[in-house]
């Protein structure tokens, strides 16, 4: 059998929408048999011509990362992978080799030279959406866009790529999905649902202004007293939330019987 039928079995017995190159067949004969027999069954059009050194069998549909995944193996590269929305023309891939646009049936392969860590990131679902986050910037992120791609995932997971993206945005993912303080202490509302970082004297205030002793109750658990009491008289409230914030402190601290004079601001 001659290197041209040999390479039309191989061809054969791949799945539908594969792309290859000569590289895929440099056991069944010389370089320059291999190239010839590519060329030939593309001139005869057993093959497409998918992009410069690359093919794939006639009349089937070519997916993007497949064609990035065949120039991988041709050239001995790393790529990421495709985005989500790889229907759009021009499609970028990480890669740790040159930076050059590759034209493919139906859109362009732009590659992109990045790092090692970004190649990396981009092997992988979760890392492209951390890339993506990466390259947008801080200054252009927002708590809830951060919270929309990350707020589903595991500790684990988060942090099974902390070695492989920048402090800032290690941060920026820890501070959005953190739970709410309103959740920490126990409380039985929301008080924070618009600004989940929210500071604790304006938490305090928000709760007292309410006066719902179990929720004062767990305030002076979690902060003490003393601070919820200073905070208390640093803030001005309609009469009646003053007089029944003021026996609920009064009952508290007796309950609690903590000392007067002890701080846990």
């Amino acid at each position: 059998m001659d290197t041209s039928q040999t390479i039309r079995q191989a061809i054969a017995g791949m799945p539908q929408g594969a792309v290859f190159s000569s590289v895929n067949f440099l056991s069944m004969g010389t370089r320059a048999a291999v190239d010839q027999a590519l060329y030939r069954m593309m001139r005869s059009g057993v093959l497409a011509r998918v992009a410069r050194g690359l093919y794939a069998a006639a009349g089937q549909s070519v997916q993007a990362q497949t064609v990035a995944t065949a120039v991988a193996h041709k050239t001995g590269e790393r790529v990421g992978l495709v985005p989500s929305d790889g229907l759009r023309d021009v499609i970028m891939v990480p890669t740790s080799g040159l930076s050059r646009a590759v034209k493919t049936l139906g859109h362009t392969v732009q590659f992109r030279h990045m790092s090692q860590r970004k190649v990396q990131l981009a092997a992988s679902l979760k890392g492209r959406v951390l890339l993506e986050l990466w390259t947008r910037g801080m200054k252009n992120l927002t708590t809830i866009e951060i919270k929309y791609a990350t707020g589903d995932w595991l500790v684990r997971d988060i942090d099974s790529y902390a070695a492989m993206i920048p402090a800032w945005l290690r941060t920026a993912i820890r501070q959005a999905n953190a739970p709410k303080k309103s959740v920490k202490i126990g409380l039985s509302g929301a008080y924070d649902w618009s600004n989940p970082h929210i500071k604790d004297d304006v938490l305090i205030g928000k709760v007292l202004e309410k006066h719902k002793f179990e929720d004062v109750v767990r305030l002076c658990f979690y902060y003490g007293v003393p601070k919820v009491k200073r905070v208390f008289k640093q803030r001005e409230f309609e009469s009646i939330t003053n007089a029944s914030v003021t026996r609920m402190l009064t009952n508290i601290s007796k309950g609690l019987r903590l000392p007067q004079r002890h701080s846990y601001a």
